[in-house]
């Protein structure tokens, strides 16, 4: 009966290849609801969080000797519908996609090189949260709920969205090499190159002293894929002018982006501050004013709030979040009246402004995060006839991640 058992669950469960590479599935589902007000339209959506989407992934590793391993990581995204690519007339937008598929090789004392698709060195690097908070919110509001919406000129619907708005300032993943130094006095160092034209550098740290912790990094990221080349990145790069008909090119740029978060343990005050600084080359001349076809553009975003165990379901969260965006949308050409007589005019001053609040409660038997928040979103966009007068984004979410 044993035997009969046992070859039972063999033929019921996950197995291994081999007996010399270990196996785990782990990942998270991370759904919410969200309500949204574009000022003349309101709605309700649900679908998968942006900023930490549902995935599973099946890594492992196998000890070579005293000092090396080898390892492997394969990751996928299922999304239902991605609320950061709703709009005001589509609330579907599911898609699967291979977020990492590497193998390595890991030294104790050399460090560790893997190869394949995965994050650049700078991949992250401005979400840092001790709070734990970037599954529920960051700065990255480009995959907010409701980025996709477009910004209302009187009734009319805009191009402008909060994803153009808040560009891309994060590194994603692409085909690369990369190296990561051994921890170092609470330092790494990691470096990546890739599809040809990609490189970035990144020094992290994370420490604590007297009962404060801290967490944070720097990296500098370069990207030099010719414009015309319809890369993985294009979602977060410049379209140049001669690009504004819709063809799918994109500019070169470089970029400083960096994050820190401090919180004081005993009390669990916590804040977390990032910021972007990103300029473009292959600029294509001088417009009228002045203005040239790619401006830089700078970011910032700060959280703060208090972290504790006041039930016994686990740690409660309360914090607040403000940010700022400057440069996004400057240069180039844009339907801004949403009348669609006009047709793109060129932006010469933008800047953005968000500010919310929310709270998390974590579940520590179930592995799970519930949370609520609410955010406000408003865009500045100055044209040659002067200034365009868009209606602000408000949103309410709620939903939960569950771990596995």
């Amino acid at each position: 009966d044993l035997e009969e058992r046992v070859a039972e669950l063999e033929a019921t469960t996950a197995r291994k290849g081999n007996r010399k590479v270990s196996l785990t599935v782990s990942g998270w589902v991370n759904e919410l609801v969200y309500y949204w007000d574009d000022g003349v339209e309101s709605n309700v959506y649900q679908g998968t969080s942006g900023y930490a989407s549902t995935r599973f992934r099946f890594d492992g590793k196998a000890k070579i000797n005293a000092d090396w391993l080898a390892g492997y990581l394969i990751e996928i995204e299922a999304v239902t519908a991605q609320v950061s690519g709703n709009t005001a007339v589509n609330d579907d937008a599911s898609a699967m996609n291979i977020r990492h598929s590497y193998w390595y090789l890991q030294s104790k004392t050399l460090g560790k090189l893997s190869v394949g698709q995965q994050s650049h060195a700078t991949d992250d690097i401005v979400l840092y949260s001790l709070a734990g908070l970037g599954p529920m919110t960051g700065p990255n509001h480009n995959v907010a709920p409701g980025a996709g919406i477009g910004m209302r000129n009187g009734v009319n619907t805009t191009a402008i969205t909060v994803a153009s708005v808040w560009e891309f300032i994060d590194s994603d993943r692409a085909n690369l090499v990369r190296y990561d130094s051994p921890a170092l006095a609470g330092f790494t160092l990691s470096t990546s190159w890739g599809e040809d034209d990609m490189w970035d550098v990144a020094l992290r740290y994370a420490g604590e002293f007297n009962g404060i912790k801290i967490a944070g990094g720097i990296g500098y990221h370069e990207e030099r894929d010719a414009t015309g080349d319809a890369g993985p990145n294009i979602g977060f790069q410049r379209l140049a002018a001669n690009c504004d008909s819709g063809v799918a090119c994109q500019a070169d740029f470089d970029d400083i982006r960096g994050s820190i978060s401090v919180m004081h343990t005993p009390s669990g005050l916590f804040m977390d501050f990032a910021a972007v600084q990103r300029s473009y080359d292959s600029a294509t001349g001088v417009l009228a004013g002045g203005v040239t076809s790619k401006e830089d553009m700078f970011f910032w975003a700060a959280k703060a709030g208090i972290q504790q165990k006041w039930t016994a379901l686990g740690k409660t969260t309360i914090f607040g979040e403000y940010g700022e965006v400057d440069g996004a949308l400057t240069g180039r050409a844009i339907d801004v009246d949403g009348a669609g007589a006009g047709g793109a005019v060129r932006i010469f001053s933008d800047e953005g402004t968000t500010y919310g609040f929310g709270v998390v409660q974590a579940i520590d038997a179930a592995a799970m995060e519930l949370y609520l928040g609410y955010r406000h979103f408003e865009v500045d966009v100055g044209v040659a006839a002067g200034r365009v007068p868009l209606g602000d984004l408000d949103t309410v979410y709620a939903g939960g991640r569950i771990s596995f």
